[in-house]
């Protein structure tokens, strides 16, 4: 009788060691979770995406732990846009992610996707929405699109010209939506509701600066900005409004 009582009482002081054990490892955990749950994200070289959205990509949450994410996270998602990123944690709160974008100067609009290519002409992300600062493409001659490769449109001069485009865009701010090439390889440019017709591709550099210098009049205006053929005098930009 004595020795059963013995074992219950040594079950129940066992018991009780256990739980304490477990209560000490539960507190334990919770005061490393919260003692390195990240509080401040810094982005640098996004574009694409807002700070939100990369930190809803990256970790799946708005406060991370920085811990768990250096022993157990995942440190190459595939998202789209994004060629590459690096996560730097300055221990215990704080994370500074560098984000390395795919270079994407403009889209084609292809069987109800948006196909977006680098400077090359290099098709790098299907997608179906559509991206603020990156044109769509028109114009251009092609039999198919394939993902991760060149679009072939029979003159790949034509890339460096989009490219050099586009540039001048983000140089000189112009909110250009869609580009379109002719057969020989003119450019006009859709700015809401007016049409700029640039002529020539090459050297067209005047050209935008001059659309800068005369866009915010064409504000809520409708019709066609001729400036084929510009040459760095007010008179030979040729606007034709319509109704």
């Amino acid at each position: 009788m004595g020795k059963q009582l013995g074992r219950k009482n040594n079950k129940g002081k066992l018991k009780w060691i256990l739980a304490g054990i477990v209560i000490a490892l539960l507190l334990a955990g919770g005061g490393i979770y919260a003692g390195f749950m990240v509080t401040d994200i810094t982005y640098t070289g996004n574009k694409h995406y807002t700070q939100q959205q990369m930190t809803e990509c990256i970790f799946g949450t708005e406060h991370p732990n920085a811990l768990i994410y250096t022993l157990f996270g995942k440190k190459n998602k595939n998202i789209p846009f994004i060629q590459k990123y690096d996560v730097e944690v300055t221990w215990p709160n704080k994370m500074n992610v560098a984000v390395y974008e795919k270079a994407i100067v403009g889209y084609i609009s292809y069987m109800g996707c948006n196909m977006y290519f680098d400077k090359d002409g290099i098709v790098v992300e299907s997608s179906s929405e559509n991206y603020e600062d990156v044109p769509q493409i028109t114009g251009l001659d092609f039999k198919s699109i394939v993902l991760d490769a060149k679009l072939e449109v029979g003159n790949d001069a034509v890339f460096s010209q989009i490219l050099e485009l586009t540039q001048a865009f983000d140089k000189y701010q112009l909110g250009v939506k869609k580009v379109y090439f002719d057969s020989s390889y003119n450019v006009s440019l859709y700015m809401g509701n007016v049409k700029v017709m640039l002529g020539s591709a090459a050297d067209c550099n005047d050209k935008l600066y001059a659309l800068k210098q005369v866009s915010e009049k064409l504000t809520g205006m409708k019709g066609t900005l001729h400036l084929e053929n510009y040459d760095g005098t007010t008179a030979s930009i040729i606007f034709k409004k319509e109704n």
